[in-house]
């Protein structure tokens, strides 16, 4: 049996009894565990399961929440489990779609994840035996898939005897879905790894094109790109109306940036393969979003009218309004598109269910969360329009809709009260929200602004606070670590060069980070708070070391960057590349980083205290992370902290 975790939260969980008898643990008692009802689960029979989270990051959370990640064939199926608890104990239990071949289980309370190691996932089983595509994706599960999900270490040689069992199981599925392994031994052995893929293509007997894309994809595979581009010639010339021909085209148009070339290449495409309407709406958003970008209200709307599918248009409709909600521009006409994006999830609920969802109240659950997350849109761009009172009863939809889960809706929320002169829901909602530890510093000002106790606001503001950051505080010392940070010396963007050793005694906040990295980019508004709240702090520096970055002008495309960024003030550090490897960078592989945003806590001893991947979703929440690790690192004996100094 086998286990995983992840780190997201989920709304619109389904309450369900279950009475069932569960064997088989997982873990040691001590650590918090699933078990399932069977040990060989079958796709398309009802699996039932049992979550106990004593011993974890869960431990005594209340609102613990379960997400499925299922893999159908090659496609990904999320679904949101329903739990119902009895004790301790978590249960809950779904029916996998027929070839299902695996299942990863996450599980989270509000921004708390599990934080198991090993994680949660099951294999799915025939005749008693996994099935060939189980072990294929129990292959991909510790080839990356299982640190994508959940920070679960990477285990090479596992995932080579698992393709392996893969492919003894079915030998068809190492021409079709054979080039992960392929890449894998690479990985691991080039030379020996080179013989091997020599003597498949060798072996191989091209007579039809997806016979040809594999070569070429083995050639890639060893770094032969040479060869491999040989290959694409020949697929070229023999295949013209090809797939790969087709791929290439439509990719052209995705990667187009101009909106006007992006539609005269889809034009070209839709000349040359003679596509009717099925095979060209999935192009219509990409363009309707170019133009979106240019500002082209016009031709986003020419565009966004050729797009039938409800949910689809609604979200195009909302992402545009959204850019226009923050930035405070284009406010009409977002507030207009907006408006019809409301108007298509309610449209949407009366419509047939589309194949992707399970359920029904699936699907209903889905539109509702949609609706919620529209709504703050709308009411964000009424507030602009300067109709508050309107603004107020769509953010409460939003926020009653979305139960309250969304930190940004709360504090949206507050101050949509607080304009509305509704005080005492003022205090009501903000006191409970920063109990909850959903304070921001808007939200302090807008309770700031209706306080009228007897003793000082701060007082009364540290004492809401309190339990929020004993919870944090709490969760935080579990995820502590204590081992030796590598060492690094590494040159700024200046040429001065900066070591580790050299910041020994201080709290080294070390952000690895690429230019082309959007979750790295959304990070930085929290980490400039940051950088600006600790910069008289002697104790405590922050380093943020590019890597991962491959172009052959890096050092000049990350200067043009910051540049073009003047409010960010990094101390912007180059990560060198491996003298033997190229393709790999030395430090941030001396810290085994597997994806990034990901964040080091570094103590005055030189000892990482914290691992932090990923972003918090807000400014305000990346420095509540931040003032708390770094206040246990740097040994804090205070009974509390203060988060929003």
């Amino acid at each position: 049996m086998h286990v995983i975790y992840h780190n997201l939260n989920y709304n619109s969980m389904k309450k369900l009894f279950l009475s069932l008898v569960f064997a088989v643990a997982l873990f040691d008692a001590d650590a918090q565990n699933v078990t399932f009802a069977t040990n060989t689960p079958e796709a398309g029979k009802p699996l039932s399961f049992q979550y106990d989270p004593v011993g974890g990051s869960l431990d005594k959370l209340a609102n613990v929440k379960c997400v499925a990640y299922t893999f159908i064939n090659n496609k990904q199926k999320v679904l949101n489990l329903p739990l119902t608890k009895q004790g301790a104990i978590y249960k809950g239990n779904f029916t996998p779609a027929d070839s299902t071949a695996i299942a990863v289980f996450t599980f989270s309370a509000d921004e708390t994840k599990d934080v198991n190691p090993k994680g949660y996932y099951t294999l799915f089983y025939k005749d008693g035996k996994p099935t060939a595509m189980a072990h294929y994706w129990d292959a991909q599960f510790y080839n990356g898939m299982g640190k994508a999900f959940a920070g679960v270490d990477v285990d090479k040689p596992r995932a080579v005897a698992a393709f392996e069992k893969a492919f003894d199981t079915d030998s068809k599925l190492k021409n079709t879905n054979g080039t992960a392994y392929f890449m894998l031994l690479y990985s691991m052995d080039k030379v020996n790894a080179e013989k091997v893929v020599t003597s498949e293509i060798a072996g191989m007997n091209a007579s039809s094109e997806a016979d040809f894309l594999r070569m070429a994809a083995l050639y890639n595979t060893i770094r032969k790109k040479p060869l491999a581009d040989s290959v694409y010639t020949i697929v070229k010339a023999k295949y013209p109306k090809g797939t790969y021909v087709y791929n290439q085209a439509a990719n052209a148009i995705y990667s187009e940036k101009d909106a006007a070339k992006k539609e005269e290449k889809l034009y070209a495409l839709i000349k040359d393969f003679n596509l009717d309407a099925t095979k060209t709406a999935g192009f219509y958003a990409a363009i309707a979003s170019a133009y979106s970008l240019a500002k082209n209200n016009l031709k986003f709307e020419e565009y966004a009218n050729k797009i039938e599918n409800k949910m689809t248009l609604a979200q195009l409709y909302n992402s545009y309004a959204w850019a226009g909600a923050e930035k405070k521009e284009n406010v009409e006409f977002a507030a207009k598109i907006s408006k019809k994006s409301l108007d298509l999830i309610e449209a949407a609920k009366g419509g047939t269910m589309p194949a992707s969802y399970t359920s029904k109240e699936e699907y209903l659950a889905d539109l509702t969360n949609s609706y919620a997350m529209y709504s703050d849109t709308y009411a964000v761009l009424l507030d602009h329009l300067g109709k508050s009172a309107e603004a107020l009863k769509f953010q409460e939809l939003a926020v009653t809709q979305n139960k309250f889960a969304n930190s940004e809706m709360n504090a949206r929320y507050v101050s949509f009260l607080a304009k509305a002169g509704q005080k005492d829901k003022v205090i009501t909602y903000a006191e409970r929200f920063i109990k909850e530890g959903q304070g921001t510093e808007q939200m302090k000002a807008d309770l700031k602004s209706v306080y009228k106790g007897s003793q000082s606001f701060e007082a009364y503001y540290a004492v809401l606070e309190r339990d929020a950051i004993e919870k944090d505080k709490a969760k935080f010392m579990k995820e502590m670590i204590n081992m030796p940070a590598p060492k690094f010396t590494l040159a700024n963007l200046k040429g001065e060069k900066v070591s580790l050793a050299a910041l020994k005694g201080k709290v080294v906040i070390v952000d690895y980070w690429a230019t082309w990295c959007g979750p790295c980019i959304a990070s930085f508004p929290g980490m400039q708070k940051a950088v600006d709240k600790y910069k008289n702090d002697p104790n405590v520096a922050f380093v943020f070391i590019n890597t991962w970055q491959n172009e052959e002008n890096r050092e000049k495309l990350v200067k043009d960057w910051m540049a073009a960024n003047p409010n960010y003030t990094f101390n912007v550090l180059l990560d060198t590349k491996n003298i033997k490897d190229p393709s790999k960078f030395d430090v941030i592989e001396q810290y085994k980083v597997e994806g990034i945003p990901t964040k080091f806590i570094v103590d005055g001893n030189g000892n990482i205290r914290f691992r932090k991947v990923g972003f918090s979703g807000t400014a305000d929440g990346t420095v509540k992370e931040l003032d708390m690790m770094i206040t246990l690192a740097k040994g804090s004996k205070e009974a509390s902290i203060s988060i929003l100094r």
